[in-house]
């Protein structure tokens, strides 16, 4: 490895098995929705355990399209978490319904069910957490929320693909009143440069889901060209352009095959990321959980808090950065984007917001890599602390 290659921050590990079903699926003729998309909603469904997969073009056409399948829009409230990507307050807005912000969990990052159950009001239709960083959920108290106050519940999943709760793959609850949605950007655990899958229980949502997610007809293209008879295209109601493609499908399909085994290089690189940061002492390492037969984080991100105030964390990137490794951050809280700002404190959001970096993550990287970002690190905290 040259001291001078650039680590970039996620980087999906493709093969011959994509290329081949890409291949087939050009020369096919057929690259719409179509025979790709229903094989890969089959297997991922197999996979989570789940009862119904919808395959869409992307997670935020997911919570977007969930919650209009759901009914849920002007009037109502839905209550989410302050850190996290702006898609999720996006889909709630594009919804038509209202955002209630409360403040995550210090050590899960991550949206806890007795927070919420303080902010449920008579308007409060929903409720949107974010697996954060691929740590699951308490998946368990909030089906007992959906239970005590009839609300939905629609997981954010875009970084928890092969994460378990409770002993279930997130996905695979089989609550009827939960809905996961997850991603398959090109730096998710799970890559097909774009898309997405909405996985729940309920029949009759699943179905409105589909025809939704394409103009809102009755019949889709790749339904009426294989029975080979004319068959007309009725719109049931005002749909959206939400669908998925049998390429991108081709590459999904590669990538679905692998999936554990990404999971376990994603596992045994966060092992060797813990002992190296051991000795910075500078950092924490975000905690993670205990892993076990019941759960596992899912390792989307790696992330290390700079314990030093701000501007500290910002030098911290831009000089890891400098020297070409893939730092980032996830997220800038949603409450200090120009769209959705408030002067309402989330402390805990607000301190993560200034204090997280992202390492690189991806099963393209090994130990030499590995050393390199944390002595840049070392590096780059001396340098923030004026040593």
């Amino acid at each position: 490895m040259s001291a001078h290659e650039r680590i970039v921050f996620g980087l999906p590990w493709l093969d011959e098995a994509e290329e081949e079903l890409v291949r087939q699926t050009l020369r096919s003729g057929w690259i719409g929705q179509g025979p790709l998309v229903e094989l890969f909603e089959e297997r991922l469904r197999d996979y989570l355990d789940a009862k119904h997969v919808v395959a869409v073009g992307s997670c935020t056409a997911g919570l977007h399209l969930a919650l209009v399948a759901l009914g849920i829009g002007p009037g109502d409230e839905v209550i989410t978490t302050p850190f996290t990507f702006v898609a999720t307050l996006n889909a709630i807005t594009h919804a038509g319904a209202t955002p209630v912000l409360v403040d995550v969990d210090a050590e899960t990052l991550n949206l806890a069910p007795e927070r919420v159950a303080g902010a449920i009001t008579p308007r409060t239709a929903a409720v949107l957490p974010v697996h954060f960083g691929g740590r699951p959920l308490d998946v368990v108290g909030y089906e007992q929320l959906a239970d005590e106050h009839g609300l939905w519940i629609v997981e954010d999943a875009a970084h928890a693909i092969g994460a378990v709760a409770a002993g279930r793959r997130v996905g695979g609850q089989g609550h009827p009143r939960v809905v996961s949605v997850f991603s398959f950007y090109p730096n998710k655990n799970l890559a097909s440069a774009e898309g997405g899958a909405i996985a729940l229980a309920d029949g009759d949502v699943a179905d409105r889901l589909r025809r939704l997610r394409l103009h809102g007809l009755d019949v889709d293209a790749w339904k009426r060209y294989r029975t080979g008879r004319y068959r007309p295209s009725l719109a049931t109601e005002p749909g959206f352009k939400y669908n998925w493609t049998d390429l991108q499908a081709a590459i999904a399909l590669g990538q679905l095959e692998k999936l554990e085994g990404f999971l376990a290089i994603r596992e045994y690189l966060a092992e060797v990321y813990d002992r190296l940061l051991a000795e910075v002492p500078a950092v924490r390492v975000v905690d993670r959980g205990r892993p076990g037969l019941d759960y596992r984080h899912a390792l989307h991100l790696y992330q290390v808090a700079v314990q030093q105030p701000p501007p500290a964390r910002d030098h911290v990137v831009a000089r890891l950065l400098d020297q070409g490794i893939g730092a980032a951050v996830h997220y800038i809280g949603v409450n200090r984007h120009p769209a959705y700002r408030t002067e309402e404190p989330y402390p805990v959001s607000d301190w993560a917001s200034d204090a997280l970096v992202t390492l690189p993550l991806h099963p393209q990287l090994d130990d030499d890599h590995l050393a390199r970002v944390v002595g840049a690190l070392g590096q780059a905290l001396d340098e923030a602390s004026g040593g």
